[in-house]
């Protein structure tokens, strides 16, 4: 179970200086919180292992830190026995250090090569290449039918659900939609984050926590535009829809068409696109 966001870290008070028609005045802005994680894992022998140092809105830390492990296929849910957070005796930020106990050791090997620090907007670079990642997750389970009307109803209920997007306008969201037999969605969790993919993390990681992946029957939606990167990692958690209210990327687009996800893109109050996996969307 993840411990509740500190309130205190997550948002702080700014005076600011507004121009408006010329005219300046002062008043409080409610800015997003910023801090650095880093991401480590350690076997029963409880040396812990540097894996990725990332960007992150301080919050739902342990679902960040499994989310992230599990959707780059370092780990799988059942390997995980617990997360903990650094030692205060020997840390100046302990909160900042989160660190995934495994039942079985860890290979450090298995971190791909590629820098280990992580900014919230570009997420891991040096990805390995679109053919790698078919052939390591395979195509989804296909969602039978999405309602066209009920996905037009999203970004509004997405916007009602980001409790700090209101007050700081800076924060991204990730949603898990719940796609019924008759095609009605409804959206059962949702995680915000200053980056994106931090914000998918959390979500996956949520799923992880309480043995709910793969999140078969899923629909993933995103606030802002989608990439290769979320399109992986809604993969490697069993989503086989993924709805963004921006643009999708091409290789986002060729990858969720090489994995079988239906991908919807510029989604608005009444109108959208389906980039790939058309038949799944209906009147």
């Amino acid at each position: 179970m993840s411990r509740p966001p500190d309130p205190r870290r997550r948002t702080s008070i700014q005076r600011v200086t507004t121009w408006r028609d010329g005219v300046p005045s002062d008043r409080d802005d409610l800015l997003i919180g910023e801090e650095p994680a880093q991401i480590s894992v350690a076997g029963p022998d409880g040396v812990p292992i540097e894996v990725a140092v990332t960007m992150r809105t301080p919050g739902h830390d342990e679902e960040l830190a499994v989310g992230f492990l599990v959707s780059e296929l370092l780990i799988t849910p059942s390997d995980v026995v617990r997360v903990s957070f650094g030692d205060p005796l020997h840390t100046s930020q302990p909160e900042n250090h989160i660190l995934v106990h495994l039942r079985t050791s860890f290979d450090a090997a298995r971190i791909p090569a590629r820098t280990t620090v992580a900014t919230a907007s570009c997420g891991i670079c040096g990805k390995a290449s679109l053919d790698d990642v078919a052939r390591r997750l395979g195509r989804v389970e296909k969602i039978a039918r999405i309602s066209s009307a009920a996905l037009l109803q999203l970004p509004d209920q997405l916007r009602a659900a980001q409790d700090l997007f209101a007050g700081t306008g800076g924060l991204h969201a990730a949603a898990a939609v719940s796609v019924a037999g008759d095609g009605s969605l409804s959206i059962t969790a949702v995680r915000e984050d200053v980056g994106r993919h931090n914000a998918v993390d959390k979500l996956i990681g949520e799923a992880a926590l309480r043995d709910a992946l793969p999140l078969n029957a899923t629909l993933l939606l995103l606030s802002g535009r989608c990439s290769f990167e979320l399109v992986q990692k809604g993969a490697a958690a069993g989503c086989a829809a993924i709805a963004c209210v921006g643009a999708p990327s091409s290789l986002a687009v060729e990858t969720a068409e090489r994995l079988g996800i239906c991908l919807i893109g510029f989604l608005r109050e009444h109108s959208f696109n389906v980039y790939t996996e058309q038949r799944a969307v209906q009147p």
